[in-house]
C-alpha cells in the first residue's frame, strides 16, 4: 500500500538563489537502471549477500522465467529500524512498488542475483514523457522514497565503504557532501538549494545511482538519498549537473523509523 502524501509535504518554500536551478530539473528523470538479470536465485543463499549502506539492489519488475527476470538496479541508502526493532533499508520509490521482491548480486561469483526480501512501502511522483522522450516527474514536489524489509537472516550493515552515519541532518545551502553510487561511486560536491524534502546539489548522477546514501562530510550526518538527476537534458557534454536528493528525517518521520548507526 503506497504511503499517504501530507500535504505540507507539497507545499512550496521561500524561492532563493538557486530557485532557477530547481526549474532546470523540475522534470527530471529519474536515475534508476533497468536490465535483464539471466540468473535469479532464491533467499536459500542469503548468506552470499550483503546489504548495507551504498550496496546493490535489484527490484524484479517482471518475472520472465524460472531463472530471469526484469529488474530496476539501485541503490541502498540508509539502515533503518522500526516500531519492532527489526531492520529495514531505505531506497527510491521509483525503483519499485510495495511487493515486488528485491535482490543482492551472489558475492560468491558470477551475475546471479539472490531474493533477499520485498518492497514494504513506496511513493514516488507521478511520471510523464518529456520533450526528448524520456520518462520525467511530472510532480517533482512528491516523495520519492521506498522501505524494504528482509528474510530472516539476510546480513544486514548500518554502514559500510565511505557511508558512516553518526546522526540525522538537515542539508543546509554551501554544506560540502558525498553521495555513494553504484554506477558512480564516492562523488562529492555542495548543497545548492533546499526546498522542503528536496535538497538539490551539483553532484553528477547517473542511472544505478537511486537511491543512494547522501552525507554532510563535517559531521558524518545523514542527510537523504538519491532521487533525480538532470543529465538528459544537457546537450553538450562538460555542462553543469544537478541532482536532487530526498531529505532523510522528512522520510523516516513518515515512514516512522529511526536511523540504525
Amino acid at each position: 500500500m503506497q504511503t499517504p502524501l501530507d500535504a505540507g509535504s507539497r507545499r512550496a518554500t521561500r524561492p532563493s538563489r538557486a530557485r532557477k536551478a530547481l526549474a532546470l530539473i523540475t522534470g527530471t528523470v529519474a536515475v534508476a537502471a533497468s536490465l535483464t538479470a539471466t540468473s535469479v536465485g532464491t533467499a536459500a543463499a542469503a548468506v552470499r549477500v550483503s546489504i548495507a549502506p551504498g550496496s546493490e539492489i535489484a527490484i524484479i519488475a517482471k518475472r520472465l522465467g524460472p531463472h530471469s527476470a526484469s529488474v530496476n538496479e539501485c541503490t541502498v541508502g540508509f539502515i533503518a529500524t522500526d516500531g519492532a526493532g527489526r531492520k529495514v533499508a531505505i531506497t527510491a520509490g521509483h525503483c519499485g512498488r510495495p511487493g515486488e521482491q528485491v535482490a543482492a548480486r551472489d558475492l560468491s561469483g558470477g551475475n546471479a542475483l539472490i531474493v533477499v526480501g520485498r518492497v514494504a512501502r513506496s511513493t514516488t511522483p507521478p511520471t510523464k514523457k518529456g520533450p526528448n522522450g524520456a520518462l520525467e516527474a511530472a510532480d517533482p514536489n512528491v516523495p520519492d522514497w521506498a522501505t524494504i524489509t528482509f528474510i530472516k537472516g539476510v546480513p544486514i550493515s548500518d554502514s559500510a565503504g565511505p557511508v558512516h552515519p553518526t546522526r540525522v541532518g538537515r542539508a543546509r545551502i554551501g554544506d560540502p557532501v558525498c553521495h555513494d553510487g553504484i554506477t558512480t561511486g564516492w562523488r562529492c560536491g555542495h548543497v545548492v538549494d533546499v526546498s522542503g524534502h528536496r535538497v538539490l546539489t551539483d553532484i553528477a548522477l547517473r542511472p544505478g545511482d537511486s537511491g543512494g546514501p547522501f552525507i554532510r562530510t563535517t559531521d558524518g550526518a545523514a542527510l537523504g538519498i538519491a532521487s533525480t538527476s538532470d543529465r538528459p537534458l544537457h546537450q553538450k557534454p562538460g555542462g553543469k549537473e544537478y541532482s536532487e536528493f530526498n531529505d532523510l528525517g522528512f522520510i523516516l518521520r513518515a515512514a516512522g523509523l529511526q536511523l540504525a548507526t
